[in-house]
């Protein structure tokens, strides 16, 4: 009885190693598609369309396997998520904004800039962007068509620090003590 259960055990996994033997060269043809920006059903019938690598031009539109276009683009400063995002054409600063968390509570949303790797058709370089306003009101009139390889920064608020506050009450407070104590 036991060499007939030790038979049937080394079987099955001489099975499960033949099989996964012969899968394994089926498995690497068909790559690791990404499946971001596919639907489900396209992903099961259609190769994923491969991304651009970093040795392609960023500062460019592309494809991806559903024929959207898109492109990158930049957030830095205070937000959750900063770094480098993929969104497509038509998306907006609040897209954007959305894709990485939002502002941080200490991020100076009256003097964000968008800074575009390529000057405009009016020269233009920088814009200055009130999204304090933005979050207010939702006015997005002073929203900038994004293109490829914008960078979105948003600075952090420096305003007075508390901890710097107090402690210069703190010192005034020893000195006007010193001059009570030396009046006396």
């Amino acid at each position: 009885m036991k060499k007939t259960s030790k038979l049937i055990a080394s079987a099955l996994i001489g099975l499960q190693l033949g099989t996964s033997l012969l899968a394994a060269p089926a498995i690497a043809a068909e790559g690791f598609g990404s499946s971001i920006y596919s639907s489900p059903s396209s992903r099961y019938n259609q190769p994923a369309a491969a991304l651009p690598a970093y040795g392609a031009q960023i500062d460019t539109y592309f494809t991806d396997s559903m024929g959207n276009i898109l492109m990158y683009v930049n957030v830095l400063g205070e937000v959750y998520k900063p770094g480098q995002q993929i969104v497509r054409q038509d998306a907006d600063i609040s897209t954007l904004l959305s894709l990485v968390g939002g502002p941080k509570d200490d991020a100076n949303l009256e003097k964000v800039r968008l800074l575009r790797y390529k000057p405009d058709e009016n020269g233009k370089q920088t814009y200055e962007i009130d999204l304090e306003n933005y979050f207010e009101t939702g006015d997005r009139s002073q929203f900038v068509e994004l293109k490829p390889s914008d960078t979105l920064v948003i600075p952090e608020d420096k305003g007075l620090d508390s901890n710097l506050a107090f402690r210069i009450i703190g010192l005034a407070l020893s000195v006007a003590t010193l001059a009570v104590a030396a009046g006396r």
